[in-house]
């Protein structure tokens, strides 16, 4: 089978967001060890992930074995879901992108995202669940609560990165501008600008949108790439098209480490 053809505009960018079979990836570590040169990459498995990262030994294990094959260490650490790391294990990772797959907006009421995630990457041709999220308090709700848990991931947990920031039923429901008010996303932007935590620029759900990227840009963030790929290594097509189209500043993008120093 031929390999795919790689647009080297992007193949200096570092991919921070890639999964193995150490959560929910296809690809073994050792698979992903020899892709680097291809394009720079790390890895970033789930945490937490079933049986396999539950905990601190887990997930140093995880950054013992990955390290020893000369890859960068990531973890994707699931907000407002995943137990807290001890600092010095937090420290010893190369970097740590927050993300949100679900969001609690009142007690035991939880908003999923998984359906919104499969329709953003086109795994379903219609967003069945788009009647509900019409409703404007619901609405609210999500994005003061998505505002809340971003700021409790930076300030507890010391993310680097902020993985997939829109992605949810909002930016399903297919304008974003609309659902994701401008003063909101500058709310966000600006969180993440001040505890310079860089705003990742998401392959598979291709968010954020080109107007929260170009006021992301305005206000001064940081960017990661983001391909977040369970399997093969394949080209970041839509993140060029998302860069170009922003017109960001690949000299703003991180390189497979955090910029910040550990507290």
């Amino acid at each position: 089978m031929l390999a795919p053809t790689y647009h080297r505009e992007v193949g200096e960018l570092f991919d921070h967001h890639i999964h193995s079979d150490r959560s929910d990836g296809t690809v073994s570590l050792q698979g992903r060890a020899k892709t680097v040169s291809v394009r720079p990459h790390g890895v970033s498995d789930h945490y937490p992930w079933k049986e396999k990262m539950r905990d601190d030994d887990d997930v140093l294990r995880y950054l013992d074995d990955a390290a020893r094959l000369g890859l960068r260490v990531g973890l994707e650490f699931d907000l407002g879901v995943a137990p807290s790391l001890r600092p010095s294990t937090r420290d010893a990772l190369h970097y740590v992108i927050g993300a949100l797959h679900q969001v609690e907006v009142a007690p035991g009421e939880w908003i999923r995202y998984d359906d919104a995630g499969a329709f953003l990457k086109g795994r379903v041709h219609a967003y069945g669940e788009a009647q509900r999220y019409l409703d404007a308090d619901l609405q609210r709700r999500i994005r003061e609560r998505t505002l809340e848990v971003v700021r409790e991931g930076i300030e507890t947990e010391r993310i680097d990165i902020l993985g997939h920031a829109t992605m949810g039923p909002l930016a399903a429901l297919g304008d974003p501008e609309r659902a994701l008010p401008a003063e909101w996303q500058e709310r966000l932007i600006r969180t993440c600008v001040d505890a310079d935590v860089a705003i990742e620029v998401n392959e598979a759900y291709g968010v954020p949108h080109r107007e929260f990227l170009e006021r992301a840009q305005r206000l001064g963030a940081r960017f990661s790439v983001g391909s977040d790929t369970h399997f093969e290594l394949r080209p970041l097509d839509k993140t060029m098209a998302m860069i170009r189209g922003a017109s960001l500043d690949e000299s703003r993008f991180l390189a497979g480490r955090r910029v910040r120093e550990a507290v």
